[in-house]
Protein backbone atom coordinates (compact mmCIF):
# COMPACT_ATOMS: atom_id res chain seq x y z
CA UNK A 1 0.00 0.00 0.00
CA UNK A 2 1.26 3.19 -0.81
CA UNK A 3 2.58 6.03 1.70
CA UNK A 4 -1.01 8.48 0.18
CA UNK A 5 -3.44 5.08 0.28
CA UNK A 6 -2.11 4.85 3.94
CA UNK A 7 -2.42 8.73 4.46
CA UNK A 8 -6.26 8.59 3.06
CA UNK A 9 -7.55 5.57 4.27
CA UNK A 10 -5.85 6.32 7.77
CA UNK A 11 -7.65 9.99 7.67
CA UNK A 12 -11.25 8.56 6.71
CA UNK A 13 -10.94 5.95 9.15
CA UNK A 14 -10.35 8.09 11.77
CA UNK A 15 -13.89 9.83 10.43
CA UNK A 16 -15.48 7.10 11.50
CA UNK A 17 -14.01 6.77 14.78
CA UNK A 18 -15.53 9.89 16.45
CA UNK A 19 -13.27 12.83 15.13
CA UNK A 20 -15.48 15.26 14.95
CA UNK A 21 -13.42 18.39 14.08
CA UNK A 22 -10.11 19.36 12.39
CA UNK A 23 -7.65 19.40 15.46
CA UNK A 24 -9.37 15.92 16.63
CA UNK A 25 -8.71 14.46 13.54
CA UNK A 26 -5.44 15.68 13.27
CA UNK A 27 -4.14 14.68 16.46
CA UNK A 28 -5.51 11.23 15.97
CA UNK A 29 -4.21 11.06 12.74
CA UNK A 30 -0.32 12.04 13.94
CA UNK A 31 -0.64 9.44 16.79
CA UNK A 32 -1.33 6.80 14.47
CA UNK A 33 1.95 7.60 12.05
CA UNK A 34 3.56 8.23 14.74
CA UNK A 35 2.89 7.82 18.42
CA UNK A 36 5.73 9.63 19.79
CA UNK A 37 4.72 12.68 18.18
CA UNK A 38 2.49 15.29 20.59
CA UNK A 39 -0.86 16.13 19.18
CA UNK A 40 -1.08 19.10 16.87
CA UNK A 41 -3.99 21.68 16.57
CA UNK A 42 -5.04 21.52 13.50
CA UNK A 43 -4.55 24.02 -14.94
CA UNK A 44 -4.60 26.10 -16.52
CA UNK A 45 -1.96 29.04 -16.33
CA UNK A 46 -4.76 31.31 -17.04
CA UNK A 47 -6.98 31.88 -14.17
CA UNK A 48 -7.93 34.39 -12.27
CA UNK A 49 -8.17 37.82 -13.12
CA UNK A 50 -6.40 39.89 -10.61
CA UNK A 51 -6.31 43.71 -11.13
CA UNK A 52 -3.63 45.79 -10.41
CA UNK A 53 -2.63 49.61 -10.77
CA UNK A 54 0.26 50.50 -12.91
CA UNK A 55 1.30 53.62 -14.77
CA UNK A 56 -0.18 53.10 -17.56
CA UNK A 57 -3.61 51.73 -16.47
CA UNK A 58 -4.77 48.91 -14.77
CA UNK A 59 -3.91 45.56 -16.11
CA UNK A 60 -5.26 42.28 -15.64
CA UNK A 61 -3.41 38.73 -15.59
CA UNK A 62 -4.84 37.79 -19.13
CA UNK A 63 -3.73 41.35 -20.65
CA UNK A 64 -0.18 40.74 -18.84
CA UNK A 65 -0.03 37.65 -20.77
CA UNK A 66 -1.02 38.60 -24.00
CA UNK A 67 2.21 41.35 -23.81
CA UNK A 68 5.44 40.46 -25.22
CA UNK A 69 8.29 39.60 -23.13
CA UNK A 70 10.51 42.69 -23.89
CA UNK A 71 7.43 44.43 -22.37
CA UNK A 72 6.80 42.31 -19.30
CA UNK A 73 10.23 42.68 -18.65
CA UNK A 74 10.26 46.43 -18.68
CA UNK A 75 7.27 46.67 -16.48
CA UNK A 76 9.39 44.38 -14.22
CA UNK A 77 12.19 46.64 -14.44
CA UNK A 78 9.73 49.67 -13.28
CA UNK A 79 8.72 47.90 -10.14
CA UNK A 80 12.24 47.00 -8.86
CA UNK A 81 12.23 43.48 -10.38
CA UNK A 82 15.20 42.93 -11.71
CA UNK A 83 16.75 40.41 -10.13
CA UNK A 84 13.36 37.97 -10.51
CA UNK A 85 14.05 38.18 -14.40
CA UNK A 86 15.87 35.20 -15.52
CA UNK A 87 17.24 35.40 -19.05
CA UNK A 88 18.91 32.15 -20.99
CA UNK A 89 21.89 32.88 -23.46
CA UNK A 90 20.42 34.60 -26.16
CA UNK A 91 18.62 37.06 -23.81
CA UNK A 92 15.08 35.21 -23.71
CA UNK A 93 12.57 35.48 -20.90
CA UNK A 94 12.80 32.09 -19.31
CA UNK A 95 10.42 32.56 -16.01
CA UNK A 96 7.83 34.34 -17.66
CA UNK A 97 4.74 33.23 -15.69
CA UNK A 98 6.73 34.23 -12.59
CA UNK A 99 7.03 37.85 -13.87
CA UNK A 100 3.12 38.18 -14.24
CA UNK A 101 3.15 36.88 -11.06
CA UNK A 102 5.22 39.39 -9.44
CA UNK A 103 4.15 42.39 -11.36
CA UNK A 104 0.83 41.06 -10.01
CA UNK A 105 1.86 40.92 -6.21
CA UNK A 106 3.91 44.21 -6.68
CA UNK A 107 0.83 46.32 -7.30
CA UNK A 108 -1.97 47.77 -5.18
CA UNK A 109 -4.02 44.90 -4.70
CA UNK A 110 -6.86 46.83 -2.88
CA UNK A 111 -7.08 49.53 -5.75
CA UNK A 112 -6.96 46.66 -8.18
CA UNK A 113 -10.12 45.62 -6.10
CA UNK A 114 -11.62 48.64 -6.20
CA UNK A 115 -11.15 48.88 -10.11
CA UNK A 116 -12.42 44.81 -10.56
CA UNK A 117 -15.89 45.67 -8.56
CA UNK A 118 -16.73 49.01 -10.14
CA UNK A 119 -16.64 46.75 -13.34
CA UNK A 120 -19.09 44.76 -12.08
CA UNK A 121 -22.58 44.90 -12.83
CA UNK A 122 -25.55 46.20 -10.40
CA UNK A 123 -26.99 42.07 -9.86
CA UNK A 124 -23.29 41.06 -10.04
CA UNK A 125 -22.24 43.16 -7.21
CA UNK A 126 -25.90 42.42 -5.35
CA UNK A 127 -24.84 38.11 -5.64
CA UNK A 128 -21.52 39.18 -4.38
CA UNK A 129 -22.72 41.08 -1.19
CA UNK A 130 -24.89 38.23 -0.33
CA UNK A 131 -22.22 35.72 -0.26
CA UNK A 132 -20.11 37.54 2.12
CA UNK A 133 -23.02 38.69 3.93
CA UNK A 134 -22.77 42.65 3.19
CA UNK A 135 -25.69 44.54 3.58
CA UNK A 136 -27.04 46.89 0.99
CA UNK A 137 -30.07 48.27 0.00
CA UNK A 138 -32.84 48.14 -3.24
CA UNK A 139 -35.13 50.41 -4.33
CA UNK A 140 -39.14 49.33 -4.82
CA UNK A 141 -37.73 48.24 -8.28
CA UNK A 142 -35.08 46.23 -7.41
CA UNK A 143 -32.31 48.49 -8.45
CA UNK A 144 -29.66 49.06 -6.42
CA UNK A 145 -30.17 51.97 -4.39
CA UNK A 146 -26.07 53.28 -3.38
CA UNK A 147 -23.65 51.14 -5.45
CA UNK A 148 -20.64 53.52 -4.28
CA UNK A 149 -21.42 52.40 -0.46
CA UNK A 150 -21.75 48.36 -1.35
CA UNK A 151 -18.39 49.13 -3.00
CA UNK A 152 -17.18 50.84 -0.18
CA UNK A 153 -18.35 48.17 2.12
CA UNK A 154 -16.95 45.10 -0.18
CA UNK A 155 -13.89 46.51 -0.05
CA UNK A 156 -13.41 46.99 4.03
CA UNK A 157 -14.30 43.15 3.97
CA UNK A 158 -11.64 42.84 1.40
CA UNK A 159 -9.09 44.81 3.11
CA UNK A 160 -10.12 42.60 6.67
CA UNK A 161 -8.99 39.32 4.99
CA UNK A 162 -5.71 40.75 3.34
CA UNK A 163 -5.02 41.43 6.64
CA UNK A 164 -5.87 37.70 8.45
CA UNK A 165 -3.68 36.48 5.15
CA UNK A 166 -0.66 38.60 5.93
CA UNK A 167 -1.17 37.79 9.59
CA UNK A 168 -1.09 33.99 9.17
CA UNK A 169 1.68 34.20 6.57
CA UNK A 170 4.05 36.13 9.12
CA UNK A 171 2.88 32.93 11.93
CA UNK A 172 3.35 30.44 10.08
CA UNK A 173 6.04 28.65 7.92
CA UNK A 174 3.10 26.26 6.36
CA UNK A 175 2.90 28.02 3.19
CA UNK A 176 5.30 26.31 1.80
CA UNK A 177 5.72 22.15 0.82
CA UNK A 178 8.98 20.72 -0.20
CA UNK A 179 9.01 17.61 -1.62
CA UNK A 180 11.54 14.55 -2.58
CA UNK A 181 12.92 14.05 -6.04
CA UNK A 182 10.65 13.01 -8.86
CA UNK A 183 8.18 12.70 -5.76
CA UNK A 184 4.01 13.45 -4.84
CA UNK A 185 3.59 11.63 -1.66
CA UNK A 186 2.35 14.08 1.52
CA UNK A 187 4.64 13.09 4.82
CA UNK A 188 4.06 13.76 8.22
CA UNK A 189 5.44 17.54 8.35
CA UNK A 190 3.87 18.09 5.34
CA UNK A 191 0.65 16.80 7.06
CA UNK A 192 1.11 19.18 9.35
CA UNK A 193 1.04 22.30 7.56
CA UNK A 194 -2.25 21.46 5.81
CA UNK A 195 -3.54 20.87 9.02
CA UNK A 196 -2.90 24.50 9.59
CA UNK A 197 -4.38 25.11 6.30
CA UNK A 198 -7.65 23.60 7.06
CA UNK A 199 -7.78 25.24 10.40
CA UNK A 200 -7.34 28.45 8.48
CA UNK A 201 -10.14 28.35 5.76
CA UNK A 202 -12.17 26.98 7.82
CA UNK A 203 -12.52 29.63 10.45
CA UNK A 204 -12.20 32.09 7.11
CA UNK A 205 -14.91 30.45 4.82
CA UNK A 206 -15.00 33.40 2.50
CA UNK A 207 -11.24 32.99 1.26
CA UNK A 208 -10.49 30.44 -1.60
CA UNK A 209 -6.81 29.07 -2.00
CA UNK A 210 -4.86 28.78 -5.11
CA UNK A 211 -2.23 25.28 -4.82
CA UNK A 212 0.41 26.13 -7.01
CA UNK A 213 3.09 22.99 -7.98
CA UNK A 214 6.52 23.46 -9.16
CA UNK A 215 9.21 21.08 -10.18
CA UNK A 216 12.93 21.54 -10.23
CA UNK A 217 14.38 22.02 -13.79
CA UNK A 218 15.25 17.96 -14.65
CA UNK A 219 12.99 16.48 -17.40
CA UNK A 220 10.63 17.53 -19.53
CA UNK A 221 8.69 20.67 -19.76
CA UNK A 222 5.95 18.53 -20.55
CA UNK A 223 6.47 16.02 -17.05
CA UNK A 224 7.94 18.62 -15.01
CA UNK A 225 3.45 20.36 -15.80
CA UNK A 226 2.21 16.95 -14.63
CA UNK A 227 4.41 16.66 -11.67
CA UNK A 228 3.95 19.87 -10.39
CA UNK A 229 0.10 19.52 -10.97
CA UNK A 230 0.28 16.13 -9.06
CA UNK A 231 1.89 17.58 -6.55
CA UNK A 232 -0.90 20.33 -5.51
CA UNK A 233 -3.11 17.59 -6.35
CA UNK A 234 -1.95 15.70 -3.48
CA UNK A 235 -2.40 18.33 -1.18
CA UNK A 236 -5.76 19.27 -2.24
CA UNK A 237 -6.85 15.34 -1.76
CA UNK A 238 -5.86 15.67 1.82
CA UNK A 239 -7.69 19.49 2.46
CA UNK A 240 -10.64 17.89 0.22
CA UNK A 241 -11.40 15.22 3.12
CA UNK A 242 -12.64 18.80 5.46
CA UNK A 243 -14.84 19.59 2.70
CA UNK A 244 -12.75 22.44 1.01
CA UNK A 245 -11.97 21.13 -2.39
CA UNK A 246 -14.84 23.92 -3.79
CA UNK A 247 -12.67 26.20 -2.82
CA UNK A 248 -9.54 25.06 -4.16
CA UNK A 249 -7.67 26.27 -7.42
CA UNK A 250 -4.92 23.72 -8.73
CA UNK A 251 -2.15 25.59 -11.16
CA UNK A 252 1.44 24.50 -12.47
CA UNK A 253 4.05 25.90 -13.16
CA UNK A 254 6.44 22.79 -13.88
CA UNK A 255 9.75 24.30 -14.22
CA UNK A 256 9.10 28.08 -14.84
CA UNK A 257 8.89 29.96 -11.74
CA UNK A 258 11.94 28.89 -9.74
CA UNK A 259 12.77 29.88 -6.62
CA UNK A 260 16.65 29.33 -6.98
CA UNK A 261 18.22 29.34 -10.19
CA UNK A 262 20.85 26.88 -10.61
CA UNK A 263 21.95 23.62 -11.71
CA UNK A 264 22.39 21.88 -7.83
CA UNK A 265 21.03 20.09 -5.54
CA UNK A 266 20.62 23.08 -3.45
CA UNK A 267 18.72 25.09 -6.32
CA UNK A 268 16.64 21.47 -6.98
CA UNK A 269 15.82 21.19 -3.38
CA UNK A 270 13.95 24.60 -3.28
CA UNK A 271 12.42 24.78 -6.49
CA UNK A 272 10.51 21.13 -5.55
CA UNK A 273 7.57 22.49 -3.94
CA UNK A 274 4.07 23.56 -3.69
CA UNK A 275 2.84 27.15 -2.62
CA UNK A 276 -0.35 28.21 -1.11
CA UNK A 277 -1.60 31.55 -2.12
CA UNK A 278 -5.08 32.61 -0.95
CA UNK A 279 -7.55 35.00 -2.53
Amino acid sequence: MSKKILLLSSVIFLSSCGANNISELGDKFLDLINPSDASTEVVDLGGDEILIDDADGAFTISELEQLSNDELIAIAKEKGLEDLIVLDSDGNLQNRDQIINAIVESGDLLDGKTAELESLSDDALIEMAISKGVDFELDADGNLVNKDDLINALMDDAAALLAIIENFKNSSDSFILYFDYDDTEIDEVSTRKIIEHANFMQDNPSLSLRLEGHADERGTREYNLALGENRALSVKEVLSLYNLDDRILVVSYGEESPILVGSNEMAWEENRRVEFSYY
